[in-house]
């Protein structure tokens, strides 16, 4: 994979995060049952697209070091 198309994909699921965190797309997800892990849906959905966005980076950043490695 080149580092043109990475870099594409990676602004490209922030971009469709950005936009999945408000109107019309967010009503879906504010609600406050079910609870999951305590924590109601709305507040589940931020913390699971912010964990998401976390392993996100983290795999461009060890890709771009081993990308780097063998060079």
């Amino acid at each position: 994979m080149s580092r043109k198309l990475a870099y594409r994909l990676v602004i490209g699921y922030f971009i469709v995060v950005v936009l999945t965190t408000m109107w019309p797309i967010y009503p879906f997800f504010s609600r406050i049952r079910p609870l999951i892990l305590g924590m109601p849906f709305s507040l589940a959905y931020l913390v699971f697209l912010i964990v998401l966005s976390f392993l996100v980076l983290v795999s461009l950043y060890t890709w771009e070091r081993r990308r780097n490695g063998m060079e």
